[in-house]
């Protein structure tokens, strides 16, 4: 695994503390390392854009038979 280092803009100091509180650890526990805070926005978002990858996906295959060209009755 590589080490990324981030530095933080004073502005965003005071979102990250709230959702340390917020949003747990993968294992269940209070976030208190800015690290840890940034891996766990990292994998949350990336849940979020595969979530809503399969979404389109199944949006344009219901879109296809909406559409009726796939011999659908609905």
């Amino acid at each position: 695994m590589s080490k990324i280092q981030i530095e933080i803009d004073e502005r965003y100091k005071e979102a990250l503390e709230l959702l340390k509180q917020i949003i747990p650890s993968s294992d269940g526990n209070q976030i208190t390392d800015d690290g840890q805070m940034v891996e766990a926005l990292i994998d949350s978002f990336m849940a979020f854009i595969q979530e809503q990858a399969g979404e389109v996906e199944q949006e344009e295959q219901w879109g296809h038979c909406g559409s009726g060209w796939c011999g659908c009755s609905h």
